[in-house]
């Protein structure tokens, strides 16, 4: 659905609770909060470009190494694993904007333009630099501009979440803490979402309550943590970012059990870790260089492994939080990554995403699949793997269903993802057959091919079962078949033109009835394939609206 404009909240429904009892739907105040306690509490924790591969939980899925046998260690987030259900294909855009916008409202972020991820501070829309948006693009609209060197127009996006207003074109996309307002939702970390901390696109502006955020891409870990934040916040609880925004996390969980003991919370902490700068404490830092299992998978950087194992830490404290607050068996506990890990970072090896191909910034399975574990307490299923394809959009519509609220039409409208509950209670044959959609439309460096000045051209991907095809917008089409080929080494475009067309076709009719045309990629009337450093173009038509 690509609806312009939504309608405001309509009056919640009754849904049969999945933990706990039903609401009634025209219950008073009073009975509405004496049912608030029989729903369960969300935490989830979105971590920052942590890949698929540094997890030793999945890790040990993907090829049998035992975490003792690995250089990283994250025995909290493996706990996690264990005790929850685990989903080995997760996806998720190969940038955290897009992410981001899709994990808080339940939409594949590339249909109301989040395509894209760059720093809030400098961002060149319409709006910062004093331009009138020329006829169908927003003042918060990346300013579009085409380059002579590419035979491809790269998309526009969108740098604020839509809040209804004019600026936004009237397109309002409701958060998750709207969509529940019976819970005390909170938000701390990076947003990321705001066009750069914009009064109306703020996580305060969106149902959260704001403890301390930062709505841009990076933010250092020490040198007086989070003072020059968006939202400094409290007084920083430790000295090392991560254990900052645990401890204040913690913090407000505990204040919140005290005074609202009936009130569900729902608490989205939004590491920055393992994101750079690449900074960890000395002591972690020191362990990992005298680690003795080193090298394996080409896991060897301390630094980064320190930062991993704080990140695990903070899981492991959040979850003893829990038990020592009493609510652990009315919390559910979501973890995972806002795209895959970053191999080279500006020349320097950092993690590898082996034996997934690519990393972030890249369409390839390195760059869009990620860890994603759900705890539910008390649930059958605990300890079990799901390997249906997934998305972070399905998250929303997902805890939906667990907290047992049912939402509006124009919600409901909204979502692009479903509900994992029939996979969660492994009846994966009542889980709707769907292609999953990733939209990349941007010119990319690729630091990892084997000669340099590579460029990967934009691009769109369907995943259909085991097969997904990374359609190219030059017009090059690669199909692999995961379930044979997880590195998707093997093209086999070649020999499955017919299902290649099919997927083909079903691209182009998702972008041009789901994704607004400033949104996506166009030729270039500009392109002159003699110029200085000039992209060419493989024969045939190009791949773009």
């Amino acid at each position: 659905m690509n609806k312009q404009k939504q309608k405001p909240l309509r009056k919640l429904l009754s849904l049969s609770a999945v933990v706990g009892t039903s609401i009634a739907l025209h219950a008073g105040s009073e009975a509405l909060a004496e049912n608030a306690k029989n729903h369960p509490n969300i935490l989830i924790i979105l971590v920052d470009d942590l890949g698929w591969m540094d997890v030793n939980h999945f890790a040990e899925k993907a090829t049998g190494t035992p975490p003792e046998d690995q250089y990283y260690e994250t025995p909290h987030i493996n706990r996690l694993g264990l005790e929850g259900v685990s989903f080995s294909r997760a996806y998720s855009a190969p940038l955290c904007t897009p992410s981001r916008a899709a994990l808080l409202t339940g939409r594949n972020g590339a249909t109301f333009g989040f395509n894209n991820a760059f720093g809030m501070r400098n961002v060149r829309t319409y709006a910062r630099t004093g331009q009138t948006p020329p006829p169908g693009y927003l003042p918060h609209d990346l300013i579009a501009r085409s380059n002579p060197r590419f035979p491809i127009v790269p998309a526009s996006a969108s740098s604020a979440l839509p809040n209804g207003s004019p600026e936004s074109g009237g397109l309002k996309v409701y958060s998750l803490a709207e969509m529940l307002p019976e819970y005390r939702s909170a938000f701390l970390g990076k947003w990321h979402v705001g066009g750069g901390d914009l009064a109306g696109h703020r996580p305060q502006d969106f149902g959260f309550e704001a403890i301390t955020y930062q709505d841009e891409g990076w933010s250092g870990y020490f040198n007086d943590v989070r003072r020059s934040w968006h939202l400094p916040g409290p007084p920083a609880m430790a000295e090392y970012l991560t254990d900052d925004l645990t401890k204040v996390s913690i913090d407000w969980m505990r204040r919140h059990v005290a005074e609202r003991p009936d009130t569900p919370f729902l608490l989205l902490l939004s590491h920055f870790a393992v994101h750079g700068p690449i900074e960890a404490k000395a002591e972690d830092v020191a362990y990992f260089e005298n680690r003795a299992t080193r090298g394996w998978n080409e896991h060897q950087h301390p630094v980064y492994a320190a930062m991993i194992r704080s990140l695990d830490d903070s899981v492991g404290a959040l979850r003893e939080a829990l038990k020592e607050l009493g609510v652990a068996d009315n919390t559910i506990v979501i973890f995972t990554s806002d795209n895959g890990g970053i191999v080279d970072l500006k020349g320097e090896d950092l993690t590898s995403n082996q034996p997934l191909r690519g990393q972030k910034a890249q369409i390839f399975e390195g760059g869009v699949r990620v860890p994603f574990i759900i705890y539910l307490p008390a649930a059958d299923a605990a300890g079990t793997w799901v390997d249906t394809p997934v998305a972070l959009e399905d998250l929303a519509p997902s805890l939906l269903e667990f907290a047992g609220w049912k939402v509006s039409e124009e919600i409901q409208e909204q979502f692009t993802g479903q509900s994992l509950l029939p996979l969660l209670q492994q009846r994966p044959g009542d889980f709707p057959k769907r292609t999953l959609f990733i939209h990349e439309p941007y010119y990319r460096p690729n630091p990892l091919a084997a000669e340099e000045n590579t460029q990967l051209p934009p691009s769109t991907s369907a995943i259909d079962g085991n097969y997904k095809l990374i359609a190219f917008h030059d017009g090059v089409m690669k199909l692999f078949n995961l379930a044979d080929d997880i590195g998707e080494q093997v093209d086999i475009s070649a020999a499955m033109p017919e299902r290649v067309y099919m997927m083909q076709r079903r691209i182009m009719d998702w972008r041009i009835n789901h994704i607004p045309a400033r949104y996506d990629t166009r030729k270039n009337p500009d392109y002159n394939p003699r110029g200085p450093a000039a992209v060419s173009a493989p024969d045939g038509d190009l791949f773009v609206r």
